[in-house]
């Protein structure tokens, strides 16, 4: 009998990876954070950069075998791990269960629900929120002035996660997984940049506001397209 990946394995809701990132619309904001709260985010044995500076991205992005059109809301973190350098996400929302089932059982990206919504456009001007059952968490904004430089894009293909799997038992101890993720064939069809802000609102569960977002340092509007593999596991453990 054939199986998948995920739950229900006998009847799987989507396809087994690779998945690819048919297109990804982002606004991206780089602001300062709290360097305290950034350790303390960090999963071991990941390492934060040496600089204090993450990201937000909002997106109308399409991802097969998962989902055609979904909603996405993340907080994007420099980090390192044995002289390799990567981005993780330490927060995370999306608009469809299955690519929250795929990110977060497939991957350990801890995403949760949210609201759907969209990038607004007036001019050269954009705008985007995340909702969570109609509560306003987080917006974005962006004037653009300038065509983008790609070197700048404060992510790339090099992605890493601690992936938590909770024991049921509490006399067995959780397993943790440390994975590598180079995405392929990594494409920008276009690339902006300009004046950004970023707005918290009520973090509700999330430990958004423990962030306290200083200085805004850039602000990015593109299109881009990339294969997202199988993950690479380069350690386990108990804990």
């Amino acid at each position: 009998m054939a199986t998948g990946k995920l739950m229900p394995v006998w009847s799987p809701p989507f396809g087994a990876p690779p998945f690819p990132m048919l297109s990804a619309e982002l606004l991206l904001v780089e602001f300062e954070a709290d360097r305290q709260e950034i350790e303390r985010i960090t999963p071991p044995p990941l390492r934060p950069a040496a600089h204090n500076r993450l990201s937000a991205f909002i997106g109308h992005c399409s991802q097969l075998t998962h989902s055609l059109s979904y909603h996405e809301v993340a907080i994007v973190q420099p980090v390192e791990y044995e002289g390799r350098s990567a981005v993780t996400v330490p927060y995370i929302w999306t608009s469809t269960d299955t690519a929250m089932l795929a990110g977060r059982e497939l991957y350990g990206m801890p995403k949760m629900m949210c609201d759907d919504g969209t990038i607004r456009k007036s001019g050269n001007e954009l705008f985007g929120s995340l909702h969570r059952q109609g509560t306003l968490i987080l917006e974005l904004s962006m004037v653009i002035d300038r065509a983008g430089e790609p070197a700048t894009l404060p992510f790339g293909s090099e992605f890493s996660f601690v992936r938590h799997l909770p024991s049921p038992d509490p006399d067995w101890p959780d397993t943790k997984q440390l994975l590598w993720i180079s995405l392929q064939d990594f494409q920008i069809q276009s690339c902006w940049q300009g004046r950004g802000h970023i707005q918290l609102h009520h973090p509700l569960s999330s430990g958004l506001d423990a962030l306290r977002p200083g200085a805004v340092t850039g602000a990015w509007y593109g299109t881009f397209s990339w294969l997202l593999p199988w993950a690479k596991i380069l350690k386990e453990w108990k804990e």
